[in-house]
C-alpha cells in the first residue's frame, strides 16, 4: 500500500514538472485583442478587433429517434437529424449599411 501511494506521489511529480514548461510558454504568448459588443447592430454581434464590420453567427441542431419498439435506428433507419448555421454580416459605408447573411442547412424546416 505504501508503494502505491509513493508510486502516485512519483507520478504527480512527474506530470506536474512536465506540464510546468508549456505554462511558462503560454504566460509570454503574445493577446490578441477581444471582440467587442455592436449594439447598434442587434443583440449578438460582435466587432472583431481590427475590422469595421459586425458579424453574429447563430445555428441550431435538431435529433430525434423513434424509440417505440421495433421503430429503432435498426429498424426504420438512422435517427432524424437536421441542423442551420447562419452568418450576419454588417457594415456601415458611404452608402449605408450593407448587410451580407448566409444560411446553410440540411433537414426538416
Amino acid at each position: 500500500m505504501a508503494g502505491q501511494r509513493i508510486g502516485w506521489l512519483l507520478t504527480a511529480a512527474l506530470v506536474s514538472v512536465s506540464n510546468a514548461a508549456p505554462a511558462r510558454e503560454l504566460e509570454k504568448a503574445p493577446t490578441a485583442a477581444a471582440a467587442m459588443a455592436c449594439p447598434s447592430k442587434g443583440p449578438g454581434f460582435m466587432r472583431l478587433p481590427g475590422s469595421a464590420s459586425c458579424i453574429r453567427v447563430s445555428g441550431r441542431v435538431i435529433a430525434g429517434a423513434d424509440l417505440r419498439p421495433g421503430h429503432g435506428a435498426g429498424a426504420a433507419g438512422p435517427p432524424a437529424i437536421a441542423g442551420r448555421l447562419a452568418i450576419d454580416n454588417r457594415a456601415d459605408t458611404d452608402l449605408g449599411e450593407v448587410r451580407t447573411y448566409v444560411r446553410i442547412g440540411n433537414g426538416r424546416r
